[in-house]
């Protein structure tokens, strides 16, 4: 069969209608056809994943609009320089604007991998920017936080946060965990749902396994398949609700450092400030590459100061 069909031509198979493929003579896309294609790829990843692209695409659409973008063609170097120009002129940060440039991109490359499309007509690269330090709560902060959570959170909450602290697992993947993803003899956790679709297996210690199995047995009368149901046992609790409630919670408390995302920083940099292999703390995090893991953990000018110091080759070379 000739490879050079549209998307519609391609989906039209897939379907089983009987229409004839239009063979077009290069392998360019109409770029909705193209959107529509990619998006719907994406339905096997991660909801959150597809969401993101589906906003990314949102923001991207009056300016395909505004500089007359029909087709994959049309997404060049020409029109990547305009969009920068004009987000910069907006006061959108570099950060916000790779993003953006980042979703096309994936996409061209999703799309030439499938054959639909011949090559992508952007060369530029991203536009460089000094990673904003990562802000991780104190020991004491912490502390605070999980006195609260001990004494007036609910027993839901005081499990979110114990798997949280234990596990490292995000926001998305606790609130969609599945009782059967959990091994109370093993203290384990093998979420069914994860951000690149990968499987990662965490442990747990003997307190977060004593709230989950009190947890476990007062929830069996919902007889629902998630281990946090939303007020439909059907569905899990939404990401956004443990936000929300986390936000609260640090309100009371004046602490501004505590969310579910900056608690798996904690936890990362535990690792790492634990000596901890690097790998080991990669797969624990459900990282695709150990790049990942060493920009997302950062340690502090005195995380620093302390390891230079402790290591000085001047100071034991001699073994003072």
């Amino acid at each position: 069969m000739n490879e050079n069909i549209s998307a519609k031509d391609l989906l039209n198979l897939i379907l089983g209608n009987q229409e004839t493929p239009t063979i077009t003579e290069n392998k360019e896309m109409d770029l909705n056809e193209a959107i529509s294609y990619f998006l719907n790829n994406q339905i096997k990843n991660s909801i959150e994943t597809l969401k993101y692209y589906k906003i990314e695409f949102n923001c991207l659409r009056p300016y395909f609009k505004m500089y007359n973008i029909k087709s994959t063609k049309d997404l060049n170097n020409d029109f990547v320089n305009k969009l920068i120009t004009i987000k910069k002129n907006e006061g959108v940060k570099n950060i916000t604007i790779n993003k953006m440039l980042g979703t096309i991109k994936i996409m061209l490359n999703f799309l030439i991998k499938e054959n639909l499309i011949t090559e992508s007509h952007i060369t530029i690269s991203n536009i460089k920017f000094k990673q904003a330090k990562i802000t991780i709560p104190t020991k004491e902060e912490l502390l605070k936080f999980k006195n609260y959570i001990d004494t007036k959170a609910s027993l839901k909450y005081q499990v979110i946060f114990y798997i949280l602290i234990d596990t490292g697992l995000r926001r998305s993947s606790i609130a969609n965990l599945l009782i059967s993803d959990i091994d109370l003899n093993e203290q384990s956790i093998i979420p069914s749902h994860t951000k690149e679709n990968n499987e990662i297996k965490v442990y747990f210690g003997n307190k977060t396994k004593s709230l989950i199995s009190k947890f476990i047995e007062t929830n069996k009368k919902l007889k629902s398949k998630y281990l946090f149901p939303s007020q439909n046992p059907l569905k899990p609790i939404p990401p956004t609700t443990i936000t929300k409630n986390f936000s609260k919670i640090r309100n009371k408390l004046g602490i501004t450092s505590i969310s579910p995302h900056r608690l798996r920083h904690y936890f990362g940099t535990n690792l790492i400030k634990n000596n901890v292999n690097p790998e080991i703390v990669r797969k624990l995090l459900g990282h695709s590459s150990l790049r990942m893991t060493q920009r997302y953990i950062d340690l502090n000018d005195e995380d620093l100061k302390s390891v230079s110091i402790n290591c000085s080759i001047a100071d034991n070379i001699e073994g003072n």
